[in-house]
């Protein structure tokens, strides 16, 4: 082989010609990288070639052969060629060949530590790193970061003996090379660390930390961009790592970062760097961040003054300081409890919103706007000293501020449209206003742009806010909203018209059925945009309106949209194949809202909906095209495919299209998530809406055993979005299934293990299937929003379907492990990132976290509502845990939960709960006296199901004169169903001891509080209790007859769901008797007869 003509073609695979580099590439692949001495000639060009650019090239070329050539090269010709190698390095001028030659040994040097070859580089190193000669340093501490991040367990046992050398290097005096080489080379092998066997090496990297912030300083004076960036890296990469190795400097790095985020003479790039340290630090240490006192004030508040820098021009895409502050103050709120981030911004909200200059008080909204989805409870706790503030702002003379707080608003809707909804009138008011003053014309192009931005952002506000608006009260605004949003649709900016469209859906939501005298004129406003796909635009606004569409549909009903199913459908079918992955999840999204319309109705368009959600399934997420050069083509020997990690990869062809980045593409490779993933994920959660709302047996019998085989492998899916979706159908296909079989074999589950009757095999199958992916999953998952997931499916599935799936083997007990480790805060995803086995033990705990328990809470009540009295034995796991959260002294919200579920437990486990009266009796006495409301409300229901279902009467008796009188005032409260759950408490006790009752006192004070305005499911035990009093003859029930008649026709008409079927018979026996007693105690309330089905 030519040397130098290895060297002209090397220089000239780096021209920028795509056909002169493809010719060069054959020739180099055909010529050259086919042989091994190949590798030995670019060492050689290494060695000894002026060009520094081919010098490079052949040292990178090489690194890529070392793997196919280097274990074919002679044995005896190895010594010299390292050696040749390492020499060269040593003489190189240029640090990026130094580097890319350093990477060239390391690989070398990797393969031949495998054969006990080349031992005697390291301690080579080592000296070399102490020379007097500072080149020499630089050149022996990049090899050594080089060797550990290729592999460092090449080095596990020898951690002191480097660190000794490390302890040196990262004070070199002379070089911020060496420095930072040996800071990155502390993060590459923080992998072998072992902080419980190895005390000694772990002691030692500690106190490397403080010199190592000093690199950091040092870069960040010197301005230096690249070793800024490879500082923060190392300290990220200490966050994936248990928290031992930071140790006790955790804090003190955290508050240096707080100080550089906050100094505003630092560049911004550095700035936003430490912020991003410092969210990732509040996702992967949540839990130590919460032991530092005032720490999470101290962010908040920081972060807070950060956003006072926002600019209104500034794009939502650019990672200034300002939206890096947003980012932190969002990862708090979810991650921190309400008092350590909520609390403290709202305190100093006051000072920012009425601040005179527009940066805190654009600061302030939009902090109060992120936090909320991270702690939307405590949020709606608040609305009442928050809201005077936006609907202010909302009206502020400063069209930025203006703006901030649409934004803020919209974010605060997202998460509790209900409890905004007493504030509608202002609002409503605000957003018009903005609207109209956006939608005049203006000369200034700056100004123009801006009112787009105010268009698009009213119509994103009316959009979060249509959960909590009344359609009552929409019917107010609906005729001029709709005129002047409809004329929106035809916006030239098409940004606009998607805000627009989906504005006019949401508009649709609220208004429910009154929306129909505007269904019309929306149909022909929109439906041009189904049929548009010219460009990119076209294609996005094609896909908002389907969304918006599917919105409308679910207001107006069956029959109303019936005229434009057909060719809606045609057109999402259509949208399947115009390569545009958003379309096609509108598709589907729309396919969802016309199941739950139509239901069985649905069934002619199963076909293509199945079809079409099976294509997405089926995408070749795994074949990730790479696009390579035409020399890297040539080293791996393909213009095809390659296997790496296990996974085939395909070789891209470059288009001209390449020129052209799609924004979506953008998004997922910032976020790791491909946008074939997202298609799945919507493909998944509308595959569990087509199954459970528009599937008969039929269809069940065609599709569902193709789409579990589809869905089921994906329940290990990188994404935690698929993981969660997949979890979700399979448990709702289930349910379906259950349902249907019920259907056909006309007979309710039992409560109880052994099964009282066997389900169909086909169900038994689908139950293991559906098992053996959640437990794969539930015992490891380390994502808070898949576990929580898990847990609202199993526990909606065990109240829906039974017993059946805990019958299979070890199920249950697998079941019962899970939920310890969850209601005990064990479980990996409540851990920090690293520390699985620590004991994590903190005051208070966000909102995310709570929902981990809160849900697998209700998973313990699913399993009470499937086992029935044989959960009695399954308490004496629970009881520990349960209780503790009940006797919280902390958290208001632990107290409330605990106590709910021992009333649920106790109604489920019926007599069972006996044993346990006790101690049960003993903690709900105290709770009734909590100074929570929602708390005592839940220990009135407590008490009540304990006392009707325990026969241990010679424990509770003693105490029903006190129950009663801790009763008795809340029969006068309204807030947190206190009156109702009390009422119901009052009616079990009377059931269960009428004798111990005071009824003449006690009834007249029920009877006017009747009927029951928040807790629905007490009407039955009040009900129930009026008919057996009626049927003894009780005499004071009976005097108050006259006053329960209006009562009986209230809750016998709308809303339905006051009764369910057995509470609404009741209601109808007592009807009867009260009628065939005395037919003129309804002359002057006939219509009860009729509501009650007698006339």
């Amino acid at each position: 082989m030519d040397k130098q003509r290895l060297a002209a073609l090397l220089l000239e695979s780096q021209v920028p010609d795509t056909q002169k580099v493809k010719a060069v590439t054959a020739a180099l692949q055909k010529n050259y990288y086919v042989h091994p001495e190949s590798l030995l000639l670019l060492i050689e060009l290494i060695a000894t070639e002026p060009n520094v650019a081919i010098r490079q090239q052949a040292a990178i070329t090489a690194n890529r052969l070392v793997d196919k050539h280097w274990e074919k090269i002679a044995k005896e010709q190895k010594p010299a060629v390292r050696e040749h190698l390492v020499q060269a390095t040593l003489r190189e001028q240029s640090a990026a060949c130094r580097h890319a030659e350093s990477r060239l040994i390391a690989s070398i040097a990797t393969d031949d530590f495998e054969d006990g070859q080349w031992t005697e580089l390291f301690p080579a190193l080592v000296q070399l790193a102490s020379s007097q000669n500072v080149t020499e340093r630089e050149v022996a501490s990049y090899i050594i970061f080089s060797l550990l991040e290729v592999n460092p367990t090449n080095f596990a046992g020898e951690e002191l003996k480097i660190l000794e050398l490390f302890t040196r290097t990262i004070r070199d005096p002379q070089s911020a090379d060496v420095r930072i080489n040996t800071m990155m080379s502390i993060g590459a092998m923080l992998l072998i660390f072992d902080a419980e066997e190895d005390e000694d090496s772990v002691k030692a990297l500690h106190t490397l930390i403080p010199p190592m912030v000093e690199v950091l300083k040092d870069a960040v004076t010197a301005g230096d961009d690249e070793k800024i960036g490879q500082a923060f890296e190392v300290f990220q990469q200490f966050l994936a790592y248990e928290s031992s190795l930071l140790g006790g400097f955790l804090k003190d790095l955290i508050q240096f970062m707080i100080d550089l985020a906050a100094n505003t003479q630092a560049e911004d790039e550095v700035r936003s760097q430490a912020l991003a340290f410092l969210a990732q630090t509040v996702r992967y240490r949540r839990m130590k961040i919460q032991g530092m006192k005032d720490m999470g004030q101290q962010l908040t508040h920081k972060a807070m003054l950060i956003l006072t820098e926002i600019d209104d021009d500034e794009d939502e895409d650019d990672m200034s300081p300002a939206r890096g502050a947003l980012a932190l103050l969002d990862q708090l709120s979810g991650d921190l409890p309400p008092r350590q981030v909520i609390v403290p911004l709202l305190d100093v909200l006051p000072q920012f919103v009425t601040n005179e200059n527009p940066g805190y008080k654009k600061a302030g909204v939009l902090a109060l706007g992120n936090v909320v989805e991270g702690a939307p409870d405590f949020i709606a706790s608040q609305v009442k000293s928050i809201m005077p503030h936006v609907i202010n702002l909302l009206n502020d003379a400063d069209l930025g501020v203006r703006h901030a707080a649409l934004i803020g608003l919209s974010r605060l809707a997202d998460d509790i449209a209900e409890e905004l909804s007493p504030y509608s009138e202002p609002l409503m008011t605000a957003l018009v206003k903005n609207l109209q003053a956006a939608m005049a014309p203006s000369p200034d192009a700056k100004q123009t742009k801006k009112n787009i931005e105010i268009i698009r952002s009213v119509c994103g506000a009316l959009d979060s806010l249509s959960e909590g608006l009344d359609s009552e009260f929409m019917k107010q605004y609906a005729g001029e909203l709709v005129t002047n949003i409809g004329a929106l649709v035809g916006h030239e900016d098409y940004k606009v018209k998607v805000a627009a469209s989906g504005a006019l859906g949401a508009i649709a939501e609220s208004l429910g059925e009154d929306f129909k005298p505007y269904f019309e004129q929306t149909m022909i406003a929109l439906g041009p945009y189904l049929t548009i796909k010219e460009s990119e635009e076209d294609l996005a606004l094609r896909s908002g309106v389907c969304d918006s569409i599917g919105r409308v549909a679910a207001a107006v009903g069956a029959q109303a949209f019936q005229p434009y199913v057909v060719d809606l459908m045609k057109s999402s079918e259509e949208a399947l194949h115009l390569d545009n992955s958003r379309l096609r999840e509108s598709s589907f999204i729309l396919w969802s809202s016309l199941a739950k319309v139509y239901t069985k109705e649905f069934a002619p368009f199963l076909p293509g909906v199945f079809a079409g959600l099976f294509q997405s399934l089926e995408l070749e997420e795994e074949e990730i095209k790479l696009e390579l050069t035409e020399d890297e083509k040539g080293i791996v020997n393909t213009t095809e495919e390659i296997i790496t990690a296990g996974k085939r990869v395909k070789i891209k062809k470059p288009t001209e299209e390449d020129e052209m980045e799609d924004e979506d593409d953008e998004d997922w490779e910032d976020y790791g998530v491909s946008p074939e993933a997202l298609e799945k994920e919507v493909a998944i959660e509308i595959l569990g809406d087509v199954i459970t709302h528009a599937c008969g047996a039929a269809e069940i019998t065609e599709y569902l055993k193709k789409a579990i085989e589809m869905i089921s492998p994906l329940s290990e899916h990188t994404y935690e979005g698929c993981r969660k979706a997949t979890i979700a159908t399979l448990w709702r296909a289930y349910t379906r299934v259950w349902q249907l079989y019920e259907e056909e074999s006309g007979s309710s589950w039992e409560p109880g293990l052994p099964l009282k009757q066997n389900p169909d095999p086909a169900l038994v199958e689908l139950a293991e299937i559906v098992t053996t992916a959640t437990l794969h999953l539930w015992n490891e998952e380390a994502d808070r929003s898949v576990v929580t997931e898990i847990n609202r499916n199993v526990a909606a599935t065990l109240k829906e379907a039974g017993p059946a799936i805990l019958a299979r083997g070890e199920v249950l007990t697998e079941f019962v492990s899970v939920l310890s480790s969850l209601i005990t805060r064990s479980h990996p995803c409540q851990q920090d990132l690293g520390d699985e086995d620590e004991e994590q033990e903190v005051e208070g705990t966000s909102e995310y976290d709570w929902l981990v328990i809160d849900t697998a809470l209700d998973v313990v009540i699913g399993l009470a509502a499937a086992l029935g009295p044989n959960f009695a034995e399954l308490w004496k796991i629970f009881e520990k845990p349960i209780l503790k959260f009940a006797s919280s002294e902390a958290e208001n919200i632990e107290r409330s939960t605990g106590v709910g579920v021992i009333a649920e437990c106790a109604a489920h486990m019926e007599a069972a709960v006996s044993p346990y009266t006790q101690k049960l009796l003993t903690l709900l006495l105290k709770r009734l006296s909590d100074p929570d409301q929602e708390t005592r409300s839940n220990a009135a229901y407590a008490a009540g199901q304990l006392i009707y279902h325990s026969t241990d009467k010679n424990t509770y008796l003693p105490h029903y004169e006190t129950i009663l009188q801790k009763l008795e005032p809340m029969l006068q409260i309204s807030d947190a169903r206190l009156k109702d759950n009390a009422a119901g408490c009052l009616c079990r006790m009377i059931m269960a001891h009428p004798d111990r009752v005071p009824l003449g006192h006690v009834l007249p004070a029920l009877v006017e509080l009747l009927p029951l305005k928040e807790d629905y499911e007490e009407n039955s035990p009040v009900y129930e209790c009026i008919s057996k009093l009626y049927e003894s003859g009780e005499p004071t029930m009976q005097s108050l007859t006259p006053n329960l008649i209006p009562v009986l026709e209230a809750v016998l008409s709308p809303p339905a769901e006051q009764l369910d079927d057995e509470a609404r018979e009741i209601v109808r026996r007592i009807v009867a008797f009260l009628y065939n007693a005395n037919a003129g105690l309804f002359s002057g309330n006939p219509n009860v007869l009729k509501l009650a089905g007698l006339a």
